[in-house]
């Protein structure tokens, strides 16, 4: 591996349009003791000082020339081959261990290519996008979802000035900060488990399930189903972070795919793992509900449904049982797919979390119409259970627990049962 002296921080962006604002960055980033390495991914106008890497030898990583890509008379199709060469150059850096940092700056364009760039790195590797348009809700969760840092750019068109200046000198700061972090990381020696899980008041399986992977000799990394947590947990797998996985929530972001909610990781859950060919062990989660955005306005086919706000970003919407065998043909379709040891556990009685022994000693004629079909979930799980029966191919070991839910010891036990058998 490289010294950290040996290292430097990528800097990309147009230096036709923006050569001052990134002469002011490099200097700031040197400033802090760093080394730099400057990529032009500009294609028109006049290069102010030269860069490490030049536009021609951006062009030439894509598989083509500069010429050709100004013929083009396309902007969106230039930038893409540019980012396409720019991609290339950075991971051809990073594998040989020249990188410990990497920031692009842009506008809407130079945003768009640079999306591309930092996406196309590992987790772990400090990536920093400064933008015009950081935030803005066109920039999909699908071109984040592999831990990049946004900053909008305050005042950052046509030259320097106060504002930009100040903002500039923040992302040099973040920049070199976490460059000397990712230099001072270790990889961990421990084996990784992930388990998927929603809050605690819901999934308490985790308080259960962690210690005693603990004593094995794992390390445990919980993962939230909130959607963005889903598709790093599939990045991380992807990326051979991953050991094996108890994913026991993972229904939660399907339920939120099926239903176009909040919370979805996307129409790829749940397959990195099957994939790759680890030991995976899958339940349904709380699939009662899914997740609407307080940003958007509710379409009409939800405005009848139990629903509450669960804070001022999330409303929680009770889930039909359409929905939930929909969801349970989901899981199936992609539990077919895997290529390693696999397995569904299905507690009957979902996520309990009053009363005792898996049972709530409550009325249900006293409850708020929210909360029963969250305490008395089976019809739901009857739903899931019926759909995926019908679908999953024989090889795939399928556990039922009749008397049980996923608060209960019997749920862990048997997961650990499993667990020890696969890794085994």
């Amino acid at each position: 591996m490289a010294k950290p002296s040996d290292r430097s921080i990528v800097i990309i962006g147009t230096l036709d349009t923006k050569g001052d604002q990134l002469k002011y960055l490099m200097d700031q980033i040197k400033d802090l003791g760093h080394q730099v390495t400057m990529i032009d991914v500009g294609v028109l106008g006049d290069v102010p000082f030269p860069p490490t890497f030049s536009r021609e030898e951006v062009a030439e990583a894509a598989g083509t020339n500069l010429q050709d890509i100004v013929d083009y008379v396309d902007e969106n199709r230039a930038m893409n081959t540019m980012g396409e060469g720019a991609s290339k150059l950075v991971n051809q850096l990073h594998t040989k261990g020249e990188i410990n940092g990497i920031i692009a700056v842009g506008g809407s364009t130079g945003s768009s290519l640079a999306l591309d760039v930092l996406g196309s790195l590992p987790l772990g590797l400090p990536k920093l996008f400064v933008s015009t348009v950081a935030y803005l809700p066109a920039i999909i969760p699908d071109w984040v979802e592999n831990d990049i840092m946004m900053l909008p750019w305050v005042a950052g068109l046509w030259g320097l000035n106060s504002l930009s200046k100040q903002v500039l000198e923040t992302a040099a700061g973040v920049i070199t900060g976490a460059a000397g972090a990712y230099d001072r990381h270790r990889p961990p020696k421990k084996k990784v488990v992930a388990i998927t899980t929603m809050g605690q008041v819901i999934c308490r399986y985790v308080g259960l399930l962690k210690p005693e992977l603990e004593k094995r000799g794992y390390d445990v990394a919980v993962f939230h189903c909130t959607g963005m947590s889903g598709r790093l947990l599939e990045r991380a797998i992807e990326e051979g972070l991953i050991t094996a996985i108890l994913d026991l929530s993972v229904g939660v972001e399907l339920v939120n795919e099926v239903t176009g909610g909040t919370c979805t990781a996307g129409r790829h859950r749940l397959e990195a793992a099957g994939r790759a060919g680890i030991p995976q062990i899958v339940s349904p989660g709380p699939i009662e509900a899914f997740h609407w955005g307080s940003d958007k306005p509710l379409p009409e086919k939800y405005k009848d449904r139990p629903q509450r706000r669960h804070n001022r970003i999330l409303n929680v919407l009770i889930s039909s049982n359409e929905e939930r065998a929909a969801t349970g043909r989901m899981m199936a379709e992609k539990l077919n797919m895997a290529k390693g040891p696999t397995a569904l556990v299905l507690p009957m009685k979902g996520n309990v979390h009053l009363g005792h022994e898996g049972e709530a000693d409550v009325d249900p004629e006293k409850l708020p119409p929210f909360l029963i079909p969250l305490l008395y979930p089976e019809e739901g799980l009857k739903a899931f259970r019926a759909a995926f029966d019908a679908e999953i191919k024989p090889g795939i070991e399928v556990i039922v627990l009749e008397d049980a839910s996923m608060n209960d010891k019997k749920y862990v036990d048997n997961i650990l049962s499993l667990f020890d058998k696969m890794v085994s």
